[in-house]
């Protein structure tokens, strides 16, 4: 089943897109993309959102599809991918990702609330290059304990692109680190911002009825117990539970799980 994205950051043409299943992260990026802008090379995609998680070259020709993102540890989430290029810093990049999870999480799980803060309160030290190692470890480790600990999929997702980024780009940590980023000291352009610009209590998911088959799985999956209904019946979502983990419609196989922006 085809999947729309946002597709931002550094490529030729961002804007929504339509990936096909058996489409590539490659194509995703070369075709539908447009390339990557300015003739830079590719570094890195941004899946999901805070709850998403990172993508490295090493998965270019990996099928962008549910089953194979979950395979590298990464979810669908707000369905926004963010393409990096090759001048990006890492750490800059964890930091604005880890930092959206202050804005873009429910609050309600005191592991996710309160380790998330002070993970970004410890990325921020690392980006301007006041902290050091033992800091830096005991950044990695909280996001090991919310990951463990966090009541839904949002926190549990929300130290992925931190992890991968610390291992598969160390350079640019160790950069930071020794006090010297040449990454960051080149860049002149607006740093990249998750998300798709719509606040988080600005979105809601819903249940279309019409494609709503009543087999249950999403109400199965709901980690807030926010989704209930009869077999066979449309289920509907009791928004003052929902706290927007995108569980259910990475778990839809029909299609009919939506999130929309709410007037006003």
């Amino acid at each position: 089943m085809a999947q729309t994205f946002l597709l931002k950051g550094d490529v030729c043409r961002p804007g929504p897109i339509t990936v096909e299943k058996g489409t590539t992260l490659r194509q995703v990026v070369d075709e539908l993309g447009g390339g990557m802008a300015n003739g830079k090379a590719f570094k890195a995609a941004q899946v999901g959102g805070p709850s998403g998680g990172l993508l490295t070259a090493e998965q270019l020709d990996m099928p962008f599809e549910n089953k194979s993102l979950a395979a590298c540890g990464v979810r669908r989430g707000d369905g926004v991918i963010t393409v990096l290029d090759e001048d990006r810093c890492m750490v800059d990049v964890t930091y604005r990702f880890l930092r959206a999870t202050q804005t873009d999480f429910c609050g309600k799980c005191v592991s996710c609330r309160e380790g998330t803060k002070r993970m970004t309160e410890l990325c921020d030290d690392l980006l301007h290059m006041r902290t050091d190692d033992a800091d830096t470890g005991m950044m990695l480790e909280l996001g090991e304990v919310v990951r463990m600990t966090a009541f839904c999929a949002l926190g549990k997702g929300s130290s992925h692109t931190m992890d991968v980024a610390s291992i598969a780009f160390g350079d640019d940590f160790q950069n930071h680190l020794d006090g010297h980023c040449p990454l960051c000291e080149k860049e002149t352009r607006d740093p990249v911002e998750p998300g798709d610009g719509i606040p988080y209590d600005k979105k809601r998911i819903e249940i279309d009825p019409e494609k709503c088959k009543g087999c249950s799985r999403c109400a199965r999956s709901c980690h807030a117990l926010a989704i209930s209904g009869e077999l066979k019946s449309p289920f509907v979502i009791d928004q003052d539970k929902c706290v927007k983990c995108y569980t259910c419609m990475e778990l839809c196989a029909f299609g009919a799980i939506r999130e929309v922006e709410i007037d006003g």
